[in-house]
């Protein structure tokens, strides 16, 4: 920096913390502190044109005329030649401007890399050791000296120089301590330091005004480098430093001073900031020229921080379909786990809750957030309605997750989604493990009464009515009159999905376990079993998935009507599957007349399926599956009419065309014990609970104890 640059920004500096005294300083003296005449950008001006004008003037006053002229000052030029052979030209251009402001009349050497004319080795030594940042030694060496040379003074401007390197070190030690009032009192006391040959120090006097909630005098500060200070990188980093310092609106007051388009990444900072606040509270809205502008960064980055940041914003604000957008073009640029959860978070938002659940599945194990992201994916998947067809590995994964993260709504899900598939026996422990992990989750509780009510566990559905009727109008209505049938009902026309992993029931209900592959949970149904209360298509039919288009001929009606009695549309399935039958092939009749019995079953109506069934033409293989689903309806009739040897009878006609499922033997069993036929009915229970160990197997065992008042199993 050039001479009169230095000593301006010296006095400018002193000029900066006169206003210390507001705050608790007395400001020194404004001798001491150089205050200037003129304001430093004008002082800059004039240095630029006589680098002796005004500072001269000030500091070194000529003789009044008439007077003898002063003999001329011996000028210290140890300094100025130590610099000049290290070859440091920023501490020599300081030293020249001050010698020069010093003394005006004095010229400095041709050749200051020689010899001093008169050297002194000793002085020489300490400026050596001052270079090289050993402030202690210098000390003790100038005490070492004026121990021994009694008469000798160390050189004034060594003195001066030494006192503002220690008072820089305490700063930077004060500072990077925090301690922020001694920070702005060290600058107080040495504003020699507060020079654009500084600037490191006017930064950390800047934030510690900014730490102790003085933002206008931190701000001031900032100004003074942007006024005083011509360094491209210097003014930058003071921008920089200024943004997460500064409110906003002093931050805009500082982009005033910008030369040319000095400050731009700063702008983009700025706007990111406000996209930022923006994605965290809804409230709060970005201008539109903010989010372009880091649009188009974002577009022509290689790296992912500014997609993710873009990504969370349109999130937040109801734009869920280009959150997803731009989540994934951070994963194509590594944007790691945040870039996971953030995608995760918008596929649900779109309900693509199956591409949520896969994607986030690959970053279980990047944190807790990516975890709760993907858990609440897979239970939205879980209660979507109509209920997916997922493949067991999925739902595996899934349990998995939930018993790890001992996550209460997942399993509440898992409950759900096997009760809807006709698994209730899983679905019950599901339901208990939920409310194992929250007492409060009446979702969960209303879950565990629908399934113990549905095989038939009266003890445990009046336990549940017990303690949740005061709390849950609809746990308490389940066994008001007209409400058990209704509820029976609830869970009957639901599309079949895959198997669910049961929790297994070994004393400790709140730690669900997977099965391992290749074996099957005892409770669970076979993949070749079709659950009682299905209304899915029966082996060899096929499910036409995605949107019911339209077309006229008997393959288009036959797909309409499959993909209708998918989306739970029995009646506009059934015309559908009546349009196939009059205009299709014999096959597609054949597959036609199947559907519009599962639609049939799908609307209640019993008594019009087995019409239907009797008068189709359907192949031998399918009339005798079809048989057995009806014949199981027809039980869940005669059993919900308390008939219960006429259910017995069905149930035993049924048996000759399928075999029997765990959910039907439980019902057998209970149909022994309302006819009172205890010992049938301990068998049956007591098959169940050596197979597989079945806590409702177990309730009935109780039950029978209960009236007979023998424990014999």
């Amino acid at each position: 920096m050039h001479v009169k640059s230095i000593l301006v920004a010296a006095a400018a500096s002193g000029a900066l913390f006169y206003g210390l005294g507001r705050y608790g300083y007395e400001p020194p003296p404004a001798a001491d502190l150089h205050i200037p005449v003129q304001p430093a950008a004008a002082q800059d001006s004039a240095a630029a044109q006589d680098p002796s004008s005004e500072v001269e003037t000030a500091q070194a006053p000529r003789p009044p005329t008439g007077q003898p002229a002063s003999p001329a000052p011996v000028v210290d030029e140890s300094a100025l030649r130590y610099f000049a052979q290290q070859g440091d030209t920023r501490r020599f251009d300081a030293e020249m401007a001050r010698l020069r402001a010093l003394y005006p009349e004095w010229k400095p050497p041709a050749d200051l890399t020689g010899a001093a004319p008169a050297s002194d080795a000793e002085l020489e030594r300490m400026w050596r050791l001052f270079g090289e940042g050993k402030l202690g030694e210098v000390r003790a060496a100038i005490a070492q000296r004026s121990s021994a040379e009694p008469n000798w003074q160390p050189p004034g401007d060594l003195m001066e120089q030494l006192d503002r390197a220690e008072a820089g070190q305490r700063l930077v030690n004060a500072s990077n301590a925090q301690q922020w009032e001694q920070v702005i009192r060290i600058g107080t006391d040495t504003p020699a330091l507060l020079t654009c040959a500084n600037v490191d120090a006017l930064w950390r006097v800047a934030e510690a005004f900014a730490k102790t909630d003085r933002a206008e005098r931190a701000r001031d500060a900032y100004s003074y480098i942007l006024t005083n200070c011509p360094n491209p990188a210097d003014r930058l980093a003071t921008m920089q430093k200024a943004l997460p310092a500064l409110p906003e609106e002093m931050t805009l007051a500082l982009l005033g001073q910008e030369r040319g388009t000095e400050f731009s990444t700063v702008r983009d900072d700025l706007a990111r900031q406000r996209i930022g606040k923006a994605a965290e509270q809804a409230n709060l809205s970005v201008p539109p020229e903010d989010i372009r502008r880091i649009e188009a960064l974002a577009g022509a980055a290689s790296t992912a921080d500014d997609a993710i940041l873009l990504g969370f914003y349109a999130l937040r604000h109801n734009d869920p379909a280009r959150a997803a957008i731009w989540f994934k073009t951070a994963l194509s640029r590594n944007g790691g786990a945040k870039a996971a959860e953030g995608a995760v978070l918008a596929l649900s938002a779109v309900k693509d809750h199956l591409q949520a659940e896969e994607l986030g599945s690959q970053w279980l194990r990047a944190g807790a957030a990516n975890r709760k992201a993907y858990l609440d994916a897979a239970t939205s998947l879980l209660t979507q309605e109509p209920p997916p067809r997922l493949s067991e590995p999925v739902i595996a994964r899934i349990a998995r997750t939930v018993s790890a993260e001992r996550y209460a709504s997942g399993a509440g899900a898992l409950g759900w989604y096997a009760y809807n598939s006709g698994q209730t026996a899983a679905a019950e422990t599901w339901f208990r493990t939920a409310l194992d992990w929250d007492r409060a989750f009446e979702q969960a509780a209303y879950g565990l009464a629908l399934a113990r009510q549905r095989i038939r566990d009266l003890p445990g559905l009046r336990a549940i009515v017990a303690e949740w009727g005061g709390r849950s109008q609809r746990i308490g209505d389940i066994l008001r009159p007209g409400r058990q049938a209704a509820a029976t009902r609830d869970a009957r026309d639901l599309p079949r999905p895959a198997t669910i992993p049961e929790a297994a029931d070994s004393g400790e209900p709140s730690s669900p376990s997977i099965r391992a592959p290749g074996t099957r949970p005892p409770a669970l149904l076979r993949e070749d079993e079709t659950p009682a209360r299905s209304n899915a298509p029966v082996a060899g039919l096929r499910t036409v998935a995605g949107g019911c288009g339209g077309g006229s001929s008997g393959a288009a009606a036959l797909a309409r009507g499959w993909c209708l009695l998918s989306l739970k549309r029995p009646a506009a399935a059934t015309e559908a599957f009546d349009a196939a039958l009059r205009t299709g092939s014999a096959k597609i009749a054949q597959d036609a007349a199947a559907g519009k019995v599962y639609a049939q079953l799908q609307q209640g109506l019993t008594a019009e399926a087995n019409v239907s069934a009797a008068a189709a033409p359907i192949a031998p293989a399918v009339r005798k599956e079809m048989t057995a689903l009806l014949l199981a309806e027809r039980f869940y009739a005669l059993y919900d009419a308390k008939d219960y040897n006429a259910a017995l009878v069905t149930l035993e006609e049924r048996s000759r065309y399928a075999p029997e499922t765990t959910d039907l033997m439980m019902l057998r069993g209970w149909s022994y014990f309302n006819l009172r036929r205890f010992d049938d009915a301990r068998k049956v229970f007591r098959a169940l609970y050596r197979a597989n160990g079945s806590s409702q197997a177990l309730a009935g065992l109780s039950a029978i104890d209960d009236v007979t008042r023998v424990n014999r199993y």
